[in-house]
């Protein structure tokens, strides 16, 4: 589950600058505010990149914490983004494209069943509860209806799944995504796990309150100047492709911005996820950005589940930090 992650920074790309008004202090006071230790402020400002721990919300949260500084303006480190400079950098990357406004089924015309379209259709029509795909009761017996038919049929059942979900969050926010089928009649809500990391970060609302209410109350109260995007991407962990529906929030404010990403669905290995990270204007001119991410994933659970999240947690803040590491170097 931990690789299924490493392409989860992608929430710093395809951004684009606007205008705002939020009140975001200066990168030395929101360090200090959200716990960094005046030597850790000193080292981000040296240019280091420091990692910093981030309490999880619940026992099924993964977090990673870090702050760094790029040499480059706000704006620039935002132009430079839409390049795609972190989705070049994960070899694990299989395919992405962006969901327009409301969705089409031309959006999802590029996402297939590869490789091995027969064994992963096959995983589609006999999913059950509790099972490796992440599925709601409801898709569950659509799939299972097509236990005779050909690979091409589910990959295109599975593409008008993904853009109900779509859909349903663009009208319903948090509440409309439709729970994981779990099993013993039990289910695991993705919205809820994503309501619960928005709630953990509630110092955010003193800075940027707007920014902090639309997140729990998406689709509505959109801030003035806020861009959305949406889109699906296919990535291999552990040998296995995933599917996932991500959306990006940007807010900018004055010099700075603030990012939001949050994959609302994920087809296999973990719920939910959801990222936030400010890029603050540094006094030489450059970034210093502030990155939190918390994960949720049911494979932390039970018996040791404080000691696997405590590991998982520090794998995962590796594997971000490196794709963050190799993406500095080409943005200078």
């Amino acid at each position: 589950m931990i690789a299924v992650n490493r392409w989860l920074a992608v929430a710093l790309v395809a951004l684009a600058p606007h205008s705002a008004a939020a009140q975001l202090p200066d990168a030395a006071t929101l360090l200090a505010e959200v716990g960094f230790s005046p030597a850790e402020i000193a080292q981000v400002e040296a240019g280091q990149l420091v990692r910093h721990d981030v309490p999880p919300a619940s026992e099924r949260e993964l977090t990673a914490g870090f702050a760094f500084h790029v040499p480059l303006s706000p704006a620039d480190l935002v132009k430079n983004s839409k390049q795609d400079l972190l989705d070049r950098v994960d070899p694990n990357m299989m395919g992405f494209a962006a969901v327009s406004t409301p969705g089409s089924a031309a959006d999802f015309a590029k996402l297939t069943l590869q490789p091995d379209p027969a064994k992963r259709a096959q995983a589609y029509t006999s999913a059950q509860p509790g099972g490796d795909l992440n599925l709601s009761a409801e898709e569950i017996a659509a799939f299972q209806k097509l236990a005779s038919a050909a690979p091409p049929a589910v990959e295109a059942a599975v593409r008008d799944a993904l853009l109900a979900r779509v859909q349903a969050y663009r009208t319903k926010g948090l509440a409309g995504l439709a729970p994981y089928a779990l099993a013993d009649g039990k289910t695991r809500s993705p919205g809820e796990e994503m309501r619960t990391a928005t709630l953990a970060s509630k110092k955010l609302e003193k800075y940027v309150p707007a920014a902090y209410q639309y997140l729990l109350s998406y689709p509505k109260g959109k801030p003035p100047g806020t861009q959305e995007t949406l889109r699906w991407s296919q990535f291999e962990a552990h040998g296995t492709p995933t599917i996932a529906l991500t959306q990006m929030l940007v807010i900018p404010d004055g010099d700075a911005y603030v990012v939001a990403q949050r994959q609302f669905y994920a087809s296999t290995g973990y719920n939910a996820e959801q990222a936030l990270a400010a890029f603050l204007p540094s006094k030489d001119g450059g970034t210093v950005v502030v990155y939190a991410n918390r994960t949720s994933t049911d494979e932390i659970t039970g018996i040791g589940g404080g000691t696997k999240r405590s590991l998982g947690s520090k794998v995962l803040s590796s594997q971000l930090e490196g794709l963050f590491e190799k993406a500095r170097p080409k943005a200078q």
